[in-house]
């Protein structure tokens, strides 16, 4: 069964790699579609196929016209200078952009938004939609915490959304299909088809709200409400999956451990779901990256920032953008154990912070211990659109990060815990004592300490360790510790030794 599911795979990839099959019409790449967001301000690629040495003309309602003629092997690329997004207390502004073979056929994008585009990606917890049902069928998976509340403002016509299909393929692919989430299960006819399933990009509604990835919907709310434009979200997240699915062969190569690596045609395959889910999208213009995933490579320890920091590096490369924002979120708390597994990949997340254009979303205080999904995404997307607005828009008002640790010194048996990124100052976020602190001397035995904020810093303490030389935080796979700032960021977990 396993062999004809893969082969099924194989097959499907191979008609998306030749799509011509001797058709002379113009074609687009689905992405590229109706209702969909171009990048603003920006070379925006529009790409597709044709008979070899075609002319196709484009045409914009914006004001360009231009030609292209397809290579030997029908394809044709093209960039088109897009204008500034309109602001949407205007009113939306949309566009056409019109492509013609003269004698032969000519397509016509309609509704076509200016605004900023982002790309969502990882696995389950970024995949998880926002509501608990879907109108012509029902969520097999549990809805958002905050959906009730904010289906009230689900009708958002300037955000929309494209979300990729499920595809692993053994080599790069030039295409791929937009589809609601699999694990939307919509009702079937008599004889066991589903009548009726939705495609391409989607116009956010109260009724299609319901499938979006409510990270990134909250994402891209948050967006939307600052900076008065479109938005528009690729999603493509495979719960269950390890890093080495979502980056390219080559650039595995270049690590010792993989460099006789092979793809196998599955999702957990190396490679597999970078070439069937992002390769297709890589002729875009995009503004960022959002990437919430680490669950799968639990164990791994500092070999997954290495390889995370190869996955950043090889999609700004494919993407064309040495400098692409890349955000991302640490895991949640999970587990009551002390096995130092959650840590150490929570820790190898944070290396990528030395990248220039990253940004790291701390959930340390909104996770479930006994629930590896947890269901407030509200919260993780917004914090997400924080570190955009800052870094990315310059909205440096608007708070990205909370406290992290800056230095530990130590005076009248206490360590000292110094931070930055204050916010304003340090505060318990349920008002009682800090927890999740521990503390460790010579023989590097940890134990609880008593944690007190003194000003700008925490001291910390235990009247079993005389000799204090090293200091954590938030430590345990299950932690959820109540250190914040005032402006309502928790602090970031941290291990430190005095020098």
């Amino acid at each position: 069964m396993q062999y004809h599911k893969r082969l099924l795979i194989a097959s499907l990839s191979i008609a998306v790699l030749f799509p011509l099959c001797a058709r002379a019409d113009v074609r687009l790449p689905d992405v590229l579609g109706d209702h969909m967001v171009l990048q603003e301000n920006s070379d925006a690629m529009l790409w597709g196929w044709a008979y070899a040495g075609e002319t196709v003309l484009i045409e914009t309602s914006w004001g360009i016209k231009t030609q292209v003629v397809a290579d030997a092997k029908g394809e044709w690329r093209v960039k088109l200078k897009t204008p500034a997004a309109q602001p949407l207390d205007k009113g939306l502004h949309p566009e056409n952009i019109t492509f013609t073979v003269p004698g032969e056929n000519a397509v016509q994008l309609k509704d076509v938004l200016i605004g900023e585009v982002w790309v969502c990606s990882g696995q389950s917890n970024m995949a998880m939609i926002l509501g608990p049902d879907y109108p012509q069928g029902n969520n097999n998976w549990f809805g958002e915490a905050f959906w009730k509340e904010e289906s009230k403002n689900a009708e958002r016509p300037g955000l929309r959304l494209f979300n990729v299909e499920k595809t692993a393929a053994a080599t790069p692919q030039v295409d791929c299909k937009g589809v609601i989430p699999d694990h939307i299960r919509l009702p079937k006819d008599k004889d066991g088809l589903t009548p009726y399933v939705k495609r391409d990009w989607q116009i956010c509604t109260f009724e299609t709200a319901t499938y979006f990835s409510a990270v990134g919907y909250y994402f891209g709310a948050t967006l939307q409400e600052k900076l008065n434009v479109p938005v528009g979200l690729v999603t493509c997240p495979v719960g269950g999956t390890p890093i080495e699915s979502w980056i390219s062969l080559d650039a595995l190569h270049t690590l010792p451990d993989y460099s006789k690596a092979t793809t196998e045609v599955h999702r957990n395959g190396n490679a597999a779901l970078f070439n069937g889910m992002i390769a297709p999208l890589t002729p875009m213009k995009i503004k960022g990256v959002l990437w919430y995933q680490g669950e799968s490579n639990m164990g791994m320890g500092s070999r997954y920032g290495i390889l995370f920091q190869v996955l950043i590096n090889d999609w700004r490369r494919r993407f064309d953008n040495a400098e692409l924002p890349f955000y991302f979120v640490q895991l949640a708390p999970f587990g009551n154990g002390r096995s130092g597994q959650a840590a150490a990949l929570r820790e190898a997340q944070a290396s990528a912070l030395q990248l220039k254009n990253t940004g790291m979303a701390v959930t340390n205080d909104v996770g479930e211990p006994g629930n590896i999904h947890p269901k407030n995404k509200r919260d993780i997307g917004r914090r997400l659109a924080w570190q955009a607005l800052n870094k990315t828009y310059g909205y440096k008002e608007i708070a990205a990060d909370g406290p992290a640790f800056q230095a530990l010194t130590f005076k009248d048996g206490k360590l000292n815990i110094t931070f930055q990124d204050l916010g304003g100052g340090l505060i318990s976020r349920d008002a009682k004592p800090l927890n999740c602190f521990e503390i460790a001397g010579p023989d590097h035995k940890f134990v609880p300490a008593t944690a007190i904020i003194e000003g700008d810093e925490v001291a910390v303490s235990s009247p079993v360790v005389s000799q204090p030389k090293t200091a954590r935080f938030a430590w345990g796979d299950g932690d959820v510790p109540n250190l914040m700032s005032k402006n309502g960021l928790p602090a970031a977990q941290f291990s430190a030794e005095l020098k």
